[in-house]
């Protein structure tokens, strides 16, 4: 477990609280977004993963939820320009017509994604991170370090086995290490830079976890709107291969991982 000063704790509070306050302001943002709607949601939802992260480290589940609310609420716009994104690098030609029916359904779903959220639903937003930070700053001073200390242990911990039962090959595997391993990255951006490093190569594995992630939810939405396997099957080979190498790679990574970290 790594040591913390009284200083390394409340730093990580005031770092985590202006989180927060950065979140208020962003989500304000939204209420005057002038067309950049998609790119102000992303800032959002990228800085939510930290704020999670943060939390985590505290040790606090209901902050945790009062952020991760806010993901979800405001998932709609990133998911359709995420899906978007991902169509782009997959580059199957093999159906024009196919094709050109799946492209102007994102494009479409992106554009009418893109519409800034009432102002009741901001302000909704604003209280989730209210009350997120109002747990963090109820929190003894004294007791900082200590939770701390222990928070990174069990966040690191967790994602190191997590990372261990990828090579099940199961769905929910792939999903709970990239979540895991987030979370973890995320909390560390909250400490000393002098007291855990994050691995280069665990920084790789969630990226290679998020690309496998994007394919599946490009799959989920192609199954929804009736792009089945009927109709486009050599689109699906591409997508089952493609997220075949990731997982195997994925696998690969996490062994290495493992192997370097003395199993």
């Amino acid at each position: 477990m790594i040591s913390l000063t009284d200083e390394d704790a409340r730093s990580a509070s005031e770092r985590l609280s202006g989180g927060c306050d950065t979140m208020e302001q962003l989500l304000n943002g939204l209420l005057d977004s002038k067309g950049r709607v998609a790119e102000d949601v992303h800032a959002i939802r990228k800085l939510g993963k930290t704020l999670r992260g943060g939390f985590s480290l505290f040790r606090l589940k209901d902050s945790i939820k009062e952020i991760q609310a806010i993901g979800r609420l405001l998932s709609g716009p990133r998911d359709a320009v995420s899906r978007l994104s991902t169509w782009g690098k997959i580059g199957w030609e093999d159906d024009a017509p196919a094709g050109a029916a799946i492209l102007g359904l994102l494009d479409q779903q992106t554009h009418s994604a893109a519409r800034r959220p009432p102002p009741e639903t901001i302000a909704w937003c604003q209280e989730r991170v209210a009350a997120a930070r109002k747990n963090l700053q109820e929190l003894p001073v004294e007791a900082l370090a200590e939770r701390l200390a222990k928070g990174e242990k069990k966040l690191g911990k967790q994602a190191g086995k997590r990372c261990g039962k990828l090579d099940h090959d199961a769905e929910e595997d792939f999903h709970d290490a990239r979540k895991a391993i987030k979370a973890y990255l995320g909390a560390l951006k909250f400490l000393p830079e002098t007291s855990v490093t994050p691995d280069p190569k665990l920084v790789d594995l969630a990226e290679i976890l998020g690309d496998e992630n994007d394919i599946a939810t490009l799959s989920v939405w192609l199954e929804d709107h009736g792009f089945t396997a009927d109709f486009v099957p050599t689109l699906w080979k591409k997508l089952k291969n493609a997220r075949s190498s990731l997982r195997k790679q994925a696998i690969r990574d996490a062994d290495l991982l493992a192997n370097t970290r003395g199993g």
